[in-house]
């Protein structure tokens, strides 16, 4: 039994030294095939140089192996060790807007009339009224009534000399242009009181003025040959006749009945 195992094990030996030789004959035999020169030729920069062979060595399987797990290992590490990518924030960049096309309903309506808008009625513009004017205007017949005994007989009546003096007692009218006259507010003043008023139109004399001949049917020459009408503005008597002299605003206008040209009504004192 002993001899049985012994020569198990022998042969089991001599065995696996058999495959070892045969192992390191196949690897010396790589290795001299490796170290053998390859040569390659190398371009020639110009046609006259020839080319230097350029050799090459080659690696046995095993050591082409180990590099390659020597550079597996080498990226891993590199990985391992590499910091992580920090994370970028995406700029959103401006979507660039294109031109909005009509569609068809809003082409209709751009191409629909616009609605003409009915103008606003605007109030007329009231214009700056100018401040208003006034003058005043009396009739007198102080001067009959110191003089009597010349007044034709006819005429000596309160009716038509009244005892107060006064024909028309002081009234302001207003002056309803910038034109307004003497003879105007005379006309106005008579008409509104119904008091007689009788006169010679300007283009009925050589003066080119109007000439009074009557008022409350007092005449000229009814209390002698130089009396008559006679009036003053403002205590003045104008050398000119009365719708030719144009008032302002505060005149005052006295028609006065003269027996003596004025002079008893104090035209000389002047």
């Amino acid at each position: 039994m002993k001899k049985l195992i012994i020569f198990l094990l022998l042969t089991f030996l001599l065995t696996g030294c058999g495959v070892q030789s045969v192992e390191q004959y196949e690897q010396m035999q790589e290795e001299e095939r490796s170290k053998e020169e390859i040569v390659q030729p190398i371009p020639s920069e110009t046609k006259e140089e020839t080319a230097e062979p350029i050799v090459e060595e080659v690696k046995s399987p095993k050591e082409q192996k180990e590099e390659v797990d020597g550079v597996v290992e080498t990226t891993k590490t590199e990985e391992k060790q590499a910091p992580k990518p920090t994370e970028q924030k995406v700029v959103e960049q401006p979507v660039e807007q294109q031109p909005i096309t009509q569609r068809p309903t809003e082409q209709k309506k751009a191409d629909e009339k616009p609605v003409q808008q009915k103008p606003v009625q605007q109030k007329p513009v009231q214009p700056v009224e100018k401040p208003k004017r006034y003058a005043t205007i009396s009739i007198q017949v102080h001067s009959l009534l110191k003089h009597w005994d010349m007044l034709h007989p006819s005429l000596q009546s309160e009716q038509y000399v009244p005892a107060s003096g006064f024909v028309l007692t002081p009234k302001k009218y207003e002056l309803l242009s910038d034109n307004e006259t003497v003879w105007k507010v005379l006309q106005r003043a008579v008409k509104e009181h119904g008091i007689h008023l009788e006169y010679e139109g300007a283009n009925e004399n050589v003066y080119n003025n109007v000439y009074i001949e009557g008022i409350n049917h007092l005449y000229e020459f009814s209390a002698g040959p130089l009396s008559g009408w006679m009036y003053r503005v403002n205590g003045n008597f104008p050398n000119y006749g009365s719708s030719q002299y144009v008032l302002k605003d505060g005149d005052i206008v006295e028609w006065h009945y003269t027996v003596d040209l004025g002079r008893d009504l104090g035209v000389d004192g002047e």
